[in-house]
């Protein structure tokens, strides 16, 4: 095994464990008195964190990340949704949001399967940022999310809520089985993404619309011109790729205060407010998304001219660098602590008993903070 992919794995699982104990927990206690507050600081750790794997990157294997089209507003409450090329997808994201983020920073939650949370530590990191977890019970699952987006409207929350309509990665079987859908309900093949699935990206849209949630929907298109690692163990062995490419159309929800209606501009097209307007425009998108892949397949790039806009020369910016000295400094504190204080070993012992025991309840502790809120509100 490559010893770079070795090292990026454990420091990237390393920071995760050592912020979880050192950080998040001590924070825990302030959601009784102040969810607000609780809300803002775990949303600053998460963010500070997403610059330490970009960082980790760049050092270890030199990976670029290139960005064309429109930039991410932060402080924009949005949706984004983005093509799942493989497993790691979430992994190159950190990067990709923080070069196309203006200024770079970010509060970015992801709807992700049930099971992620069960992993010790980053799992329960992503229970406490709040990530929304489905079980595939629709039911169950809008109820949990909608809950979800009315607590994080109530506290002032603003996110930006990531969302793979696909809801797997591009592998053989999987694109398989989606062109065996397409043929029963006469849709097109495809062979550089998968049919999107139009249930959650409809409700996502229509509930932040409602709460007044959304600014803005980003079409985010991933792209790998040279390595395509497909899961963990892939990084586990060192195969990164040396660019990885998004391209990014925004659209913006433009508010008629004098008619009290909404809608979202897409180029020139509005994005329709009924459910099958809805389900459609995701369709004509993914249709596109097939197009521009296929382009890129051929030219290694998003876009027609290239040079004036890409920049492979991208310098390690401060903010990179503090984050490196600044993860590097917790881990090290936690490991001093493990090593030589008891007392800290019990609270180490104690975060992962309990929240060892959120992860096998039907809802984790992201629900649990909801339901508080909403009994001590009450």
């Amino acid at each position: 095994m490559e010893w770079r992919g070795i090292a990026y794995i454990t420091l990237w699982y390393l920071s995760i464990t050592s912020g979880f104990l050192a950080l998040c927990c001590p924070t825990v206690p302030l959601m009784f008195v102040c969810p607000h507050a609780f809300r803002y600081i775990i949303g600053i750790i998460f963010s500070v964190w997403e610059m330490y794997p970009t960082m980790l990157m760049r050092l270890l294997f030199d990976t670029r990340f290139v960005i064309t089209g429109d930039h991410i507003n932060p402080f924009d409450g949005a949706l984004l949704i983005m093509n799942h090329r493989n497993r790691l997808d979430w992994n190159f994201l950190w990067g990709g949001i923080y070069y196309s983020s203006k200024p770079p920073a970010h509060k970015l939650k992801m709807v992700l399967k049930s099971a992620i949370r069960h992993v010790p530590f980053a799992g329960w990191v992503m229970q406490l940022s709040g990530f929304l977890y489905i079980h595939r019970r629709w039911d169950h699952d809008q109820s949990s999310m909608e809950k979800q987006l009315k607590y994080f409207r109530d506290v002032n929350d603003t996110h930006q809520i990531l969302l793979f309509p696909e809801g797997t990665d591009l592998s053989p079987n999987n694109i398989i089985r989606s062109n065996k859908y397409a043929e029963k309900n006469n849709l097109p093949s495809y062979k550089y993404v998968l049919h999107p699935k139009t249930t959650g990206f409809v409700f996502l849209a229509d509930t932040m619309r409602k709460n007044n949630q959304i600014k803005a929907v980003y079409d985010l298109t991933i792209g790998y011109p040279d390595l395509i690692p497909q899961s963990e163990m892939d990084a586990l062995r060192g195969v990164f790729p040396k660019s990885v490419h998004f391209h990014i159309k925004r659209q913006v929800l433009i508010n008629y205060n004098v008619c009290y209606s909404y809608y979202i501009r897409y180029d020139e097209a509005d994005l329709p407010l009924t459910s099958d307007g809805l389900k459609s425009w995701l369709n004509n998108i993914w249709k596109l998304k097939e197009k521009r892949l296929a382009d890129f397949t051929a030219t290694s790039s998003f876009s027609s001219n290239p040079q004036p806009t890409l920049n492979y020369n991208q310098p390690i910016d401060n903010a990179l660098y503090l984050a490196l000295i600044f993860w590097t400094l917790v881990q090290s504190i936690v490991i001093y602590g493990i090593i030589t204080s008891s007392l800290f070993q019990y609270w180490c012992l104690f975060c992962s008993i309990v929240f060892l025991g959120f992860s096998f309840t039907e809802d984790g502790f992201q629900m649990f903070e909801v339901k508080l809120f909403n009994f001590i509100r009450n």
